[in-house]
């Protein structure tokens, strides 16, 4: 479809068709990484853990000419009557339904509306039927020629963009986000992962083959966040040093960067696969830059499952063993752990909890195997008909513990009844407490010149009072236990207290699922 516009143009309508008013929604469901516990515990609002890395990152590639505002709604509610003639949706497979509800306001409201990002560039029909507009994949290369159509009035239904060389991209415009509101921010130095996964939707829409930017540009963007204030940053990568050459010079400019930090140096988080572990000088290096905290997706003890979904990086190996080392190198590892694979039966759960008693990993985020749209595990499972019917929802990263394939060694009841067991197992206090000490003992100590105590504000206070009044025994014994080791190591801080707000996010969590889905008592 094409939209073409007649007659003579006044010079006021001409500037309101160039006001654009991008959005990144509010997720609809909680997840390990939300902090709506924030709010409920503590009374705050406002606040979420990881500040939007795409609205800015769009507002950079607006033409000039065009007046550009910024709503990230964990942070601030949705302005409907904006002024703004065209608005910018984006959105993960998440924030699927609060995308819709926001276009259909808008939409009845008379402004244009673009919708991209991650879920629409997996299953652009999807919200086709919803926007004005929807873009599928990178934007970059593309921008100009979207907003030059939109302006003129001679808009397409759909766009698809390309894969850009991320060295010709601008900084991310963060004066238009409200900075406020991140305790963390983001920095993207590439795009891509080399690696297969069967269920990873990721390679899908950004390619295999990584693509990077320099140094000299993620230094640049470093310095634009740190001026802001911020010294806990993610690196946003799907594989930080999954190529190695490239990880090495970009660690080695961020740890000359990080050295010559006036104050408070920066603590680094980011994405890796667990082969890392097999080379001790890049996590030396990583470590000497600043990074603190790593995400990686062991996902089960069971060879024949990884072995299914393609994860070959983590097979022919001692997943306890190697996930230690990251640690001794002074990195904590949040463990992704999977079931639900075709090669799982019902003894997973066991497995999977035994093998969790032996890692030094006191976050470990447990869910079922899902089948994102446009994957090869999506393909496989449609072709066999094992594929939940309108369970769009089910499949991103808010949803803890529903999924949208049928499984192959159980009935889909049996899988999510012991997924939430599997979790409420692993968050049982005394379990964690385990976990936290195992963590804390293979950590190494280094000089830290300015120790803090570990509550040092009311939000974690508040925090600490709401785990209390759950009323679980063992409770207190792990508030004693942060509070002892942050006295003794106040080098890890900053972990623990990473530790401490995701530890109650999830607690928080479980109630919720308690509340929602009753499950059978053992384990529980």
């Amino acid at each position: 479809m094409v939209r073409c516009v007649t007659g003579p143009e006044t010079t006021a309508q001409r500037q309101l068709q160039r006001t654009l008013y991008l959005i990144n929604p509010r997720e609809q469901t909680a997840g390990y990484y939300g902090l709506d516990v924030i709010e409920s515990w503590a009374g705050v609002r406002g606040v979420t853990n990881l500040v939007d890395l795409t609205t800015p990152t769009v507002a950079a590639l607006v033409p000039e000419g065009w007046q550009v505002e910024i709503c990230d709604e964990r942070i601030q509610p949705v302005d409907f009557d904006h002024r703004a003639a065209v608005v910018g949706l984006t959105g993960k497979v998440s924030q699927r339904s609060r995308m819709i509800e926001l276009a259909g306001e808008f939409r009845r409201r008379g402004k244009l509306v673009v919708a991209g990002g991650p879920y629409v560039s997996l299953n652009p029909s999807d919200l086709a039927a919803h926007a004005d507009i929807v873009v599928e994949g990178e934007i970059e290369e593309i921008a100009g020629g979207l907003f030059d159509d939109i302006a003129a009035g001679t808009w397409r239904a759909s766009y698809t963009g390309t894969r850009p060389d991320l060295t010709l991209s601008p900084p991310p415009r963060w004066d238009l986000y409200p900075l406020r509101g991140g305790l963390a921010a983001q920095v993207q130095t590439s795009r891509g992962c080399p690696f297969e996964c069967e269920f990873c939707d990721v390679i899908q829409y950004l390619g295999r083959k990584q693509r990077w930017k320099e140094p000299v540009q993620v230094v640049e963007e470093l310095e634009m966040l740190y001026a802001a204030g911020f010294r806990d940053i993610l690196l946003a990568d799907d594989n930080l040093t999954v190529m190695r050459r490239r990880a090495r010079a970009l660690l080695e400019a961020i740890r000359e960067w990080n050295d010559r930090r006036p104050g408070e140096r920066v603590r680094f988080s980011s994405q890796l696969s667990v082969d890392i572990a097999r080379d001790r000088p890049m996590l030396d290096l990583a470590a000497a830059a600043g990074l603190r905290m790593v995400f990686v997706g062991v996902e089960t003890p069971n060879e024949a499952s990884l072995a299914e979904t393609m994860k070959r990086q983590n097979l022919h190996v001692d997943l306890v063993e190697e996930v230690t080392k990251i640690v001794n190198a002074g990195i904590m590892v949040v463990s992704g752990m999977m079931v639900g694979f075709d090669n799982d039966d019902e003894g997973i759960f066991e497995r999977q909890l035994d093998f969790a008693a032996r890692l030094p990993v006191p976050l470990i985020t447990p869910s079922l195997l899902v089948a994102p749209h446009a994957t090869p595990l999506y393909a496989r499972l449609e072709k066999e008909g094992r594929l939940v019917e309108g369970a769009l929802d089910y499949i991103g990263a808010g949803n803890m513990f529903r999924t949208n394939i049928v499984p192959r060694q159980m009935s889909r009841e049996t899988l999510e009844d012991g997924a939430r067991r599997l979790l409420l197992h692993l968050y049982r206090p005394a379990v964690v407490l385990d976990r936290l000490r195992r963590f804390v003992e293979n950590s190494p100590t280094r000089p830290e010149p300015r120790p803090r105590p570990f509550f040092a504000g009311p939000v974690e206070n508040a925090l600490a009072r709401g785990l209390m009044r759950l009323g679980d025994r063992d409770e207190p014994a792990l508030l004693g236990y942060l509070h002892e080791t942050t006295a003794r190591r106040p080098e890890m801080r900053a972990q623990l207290q990473y530790f401490f707000l995701q530890y109650c996010q999830t607690r928080h969590n479980i109630e919720q699922l308690k509340r929602q889905a009753p499950v059978s008592p053992a384990m529980a």
